[in-house]
């Protein structure tokens, strides 16, 4: 079972390692080639929530200052932690890009801005994907109306579950099913 697991698991962690952003030389290279680095300015498009504040823009979780406010309900007070929509047409500095994460559950890196006193750190590709970010065209998302489907890859183990089910079903014979059983483990 272990290895059937193994090989779904393989596939995922590689499609989501070449999907990330890439950082070297200093410099956050987003999905869709936008660049961005210390010094920056970048400008702030419209917040993505339904009140128009801003949801992959949020305030700076290791800063001084940052106040993760409980109410009463047991939620966070996200006016601590998100972008509020008045801040919607400014632009903020780039003052460094944070690594998030480990080499277990995969590294990010995000920048991190400033606005008067405050700081906060931009999911990039997401805040770019929505318009919480203004980027120059040819690095925003293709929005005409050709869709791509991209194919997830069926897992061996998926197949042997749809297999198994169709024998007890008695869709399949013994020989039908032992046939078919064996070209999926032997692949």
């Amino acid at each position: 079972m272990k290895k059937f697991l193994f090989i779904p698991m393989l596939i995922l962690a590689t499609s989501i390692c070449f999907s990330q952003t890439k950082y070297e030389n200093d410099t956050l290279y987003t999905q869709s080639g936008f660049k961005v680095y210390e010094g920056q300015e970048l400008n702030i498009g419209v917040g993505a929530t339904p009140d128009g504040d801003f949801k992959f823009i949020r305030r700076n979780s290791s800063g001084f200052g940052t106040a993760m406010v409980m109410t009463d309900n047991n939620s966070y007070n996200k006016s601590q932690l998100s972008l509020p929509r008045s801040m919607a047409g400014h632009k903020g500095k780039v003052i460094k890009i944070v690594k998030r994460g480990n080499s277990k559950i995969g590294i990010t890196y995000e920048p991190l801005i400033t606005f008067g006193s405050g700081r906060y750190e931009i999911d990039i590709d997401n805040a770019i994907a929505v318009g919480e970010l203004n980027v120059p065209e040819q690095f925003r998302p293709n929005n005409n109306k050709e869709t791509i489907v991209v194919k997830q890859p069926i897992s061996v183990a998926d197949e042997l579950t749809k297999l198994k089910k169709l024998y007890d079903d008695s869709v399949l014979t013994k020989q039908e099913y032992e046939t078919q059983k064996a070209k999926l483990l032997a692949q």
